[in-house]
This record gives structure tokens, sequence and C-alpha cells, in this order.
């Protein structure tokens, strides 16, 4: 069979992929996680997938299912083939064919109401910040663990209530998320919007940044453009990268080493424009660099461990041939 044809309801009908979500089938596990690791491009239909089988479960007991397989007979009577149909056997209710005639029946009649019948709950948010030279790790209700970055800002719900798990980001942080197959988890900056159900990536959105990026460490995740015109899926150390005012997100490897190297308090230079070490210093110092050097093609590379920002200014400038003056939080390079 050709599931890559399959959409969300489709595989919440299919017996074997409904094995594969409820555990119970060894082949049927094997098999479905070998063909979502060679298919990433269908995650979006797999989550969607697991969400309708996960209501499903939670919500139909046996009278619902009874009910079900009433409606499920009398639209089979009434069809416009008017073909026989042998009566479906309900000695054994509670097996994986009925499992999928009910999850079809609730795609076709009773998902609608049922989510016409959903009343939201009122959040409750917290905005937690970090200042300049400042890192903290955030643990959140379902046990997701953040690891926030100098100068950026979470914002997310003391307590998820719906289907969903969702968190704003400005700046940095490093995401460790709790697998939950009935909720998707999803990190909203002002240009991605990065989706997964449980893995470890890190997240590089700062708004006085070149760029924003997001770089997977474990798992597959989906990262889409915040006016979802572009979405993409990365696998382990592919990064995403959506840079000034372009709308398309670009795809490269990286080095998880140098990436994440700011959890231990490294800051890392490859390359670097004037224009990012200065974003990097102030991010990470609070420290404002302006450039009189006349040259605004740099490419400077350097690795500072646990250092305070005179000494980067001064190996920077000695690098590069150049004077700095200091007037409080301002640096000013000269020729």
């Amino acid at each position: 069979m050709n599931f890559n044809l399959h959409n969300a309801e489709d595989f919440a009908a299919d017996e074997s992929f409904i094995a594969y979500y409820l555990q119970t089938d060894a082949q049927a596990i094997a098999f479905w996680e070998n063909w979502i690791s060679l298919n990433p491009e269908k995650l979006d239909e797999i989550y969607k997938a697991e969400l309708i089988l996960a209501k499903l479960h939670l919500q139909l007991g046996e009278p619902e299912l009874s009910d079900a397989f009433n409606k499920f007979d009398s639209f089979l009577a009434t069809s416009e083939n008017k073909t026989e149909v042998e009566p479906v056997k309900r000695k054994k209710l509670f097996n994986y064919t009925k499992l999928a005639v009910a999850a079809s029946l609730l795609i076709i009649s009773m998902l609608g109401v049922y989510l016409l019948q959903l009343k939201p709950i009122p959040q409750e948010y917290i905005s937690y910040h970090n200042d300049y030279g400042k890192t903290s790790t955030i643990t959140l209700e379902d046990g997701s663990k953040i690891t926030l970055n100098s100068n950026s800002t979470l914002k997310y719900p003391k307590q998820f209530v719906s289907d969903k798990r969702e968190v704003e980001l400005e700046g940095e942080g490093f995401f460790e998320i709790s697998k939950d197959k009935s909720r998707l988890f999803t990190v909203k900056t002002n240009k991605l919007n990065t989706t997964v159900l449980g893995t470890k990536f890190n997240v590089s959105a700062y708004r006085n940044a070149a760029h924003v990026s997001v770089a997977l460490v474990e798992g597959s995740v989906a990262v889409e453009l915040s006016d979802k015109t572009q979405k993409i899926t990365l696998k382990p150390t592919e990064i995403a990268t959506v840079s000034g005012n372009s709308k398309q997100i670009g795809k490269a490897t990286f080095s998880t080493e140098k990436v994440t190297a700011w959890r231990k308090g490294t800051l890392i230079f490859e390359n670097a424009s004037f224009e990012d070490i200065a974003s990097k210093i102030y991010n990470a110092y609070g420290i404002t660099i302006i450039n009189k050097t006349g040259n605004n093609n740099w490419k400077y590379s350097g690795s500072f461990d646990k250092t305070d920002y005179i000494s980067i200014i001064q190996n920077i400038c000695f690098a590069k041939r150049i004077n700095y003056k200091i007037n409080n939080n301002i640096i000013t390079l000269n020729p």
C-alpha cells in the first residue's frame, strides 16, 4: 500500500497505524517508526492522526462506540450503491477493527461536533526574561526544559490546557521537549515557528541579529515561516535560517558544539561580520559597539570561554589592528 498518499484521517483509520499508536504490536511499531523516519514530509499528517486517535481513545466509551457502529450501519444501508454488507460482529467490541471504524465515523460526523462543544479555558501566562550575562533553565509543567540565553524572553502558559503546547521566544533558547503524542509543541518567534512532538533543538531569534535560526540536535522538527508561506522538515545536524527580510528558509548542516556553546558560557565567532559581533556582544553583555574604522567587510574568528567583554574587544582590536574607546556602555572602534 502507498502510504505516501494517506492523509491524517487515512492513518487514523488504519489498523496497523492504530496498533503502532497504542504500542501493542511490535511489528507495527517497528514498521511505522521506520516508515516515518524515511518520510519526514508526512510528519504533519502523522501528528494530526495521533491527535485524532488521542481524542477518540480518551473520549469514546463502550456506549458511544456502540452508537457509532449503529450510525455506521445506517450510513452503509442508505449509501447510493445499496451494496449489501455483512453485519459487524460485536462479540469482541474493543479491537483494532472497531477502533478503525469508529475513527472513520468520528472523522465523518462526530469530531466536528465534539470540537464545537469544546469551551476554551483561560490560560495564565508567565513571561520570564534573562538579563545580560545570565542564563537559566526553565521547567514547564509537562516536564519540558528550556535553557534560556542572556537578553532573552520566554512567554509560556502556567499550565497547558488545550490539545497543543505553545510558547513564544525572543532571543535564544535550547529546548528539550517531553514527548506527548496527543499535543504538539510549538515555539513561536518573530519569523519562524517550530513544531515538534518531543526532541532537542536550539532556536536563535534575537531581534537585533542578522538572522533567525533553528538547529536540530535530536529527532525531527517542522519549521515554518510565521506567515505560513514556506515549511520545511529538519533532520539532526540540520539548521534552518532566515536572514534579514528574506521570505525563504535556507537549510544547511551545523556543528552542535559550536551552536550550543553558549550554554557553557562560550562565545564563538566564525568568519563573523561586524554586525554579528556587535549583536552577540550586546546580547551577552549589554555593551553597544560602534564601528568608525571605515572597514565594513569583517570576517573575524575567535572563541572565548567565560571571558569579560574587555578581553574580547582587545583581542578583536589586536587582530584587526584598530583602537577602541570606552564611554559607559558604548565602545567605539577607531582606525
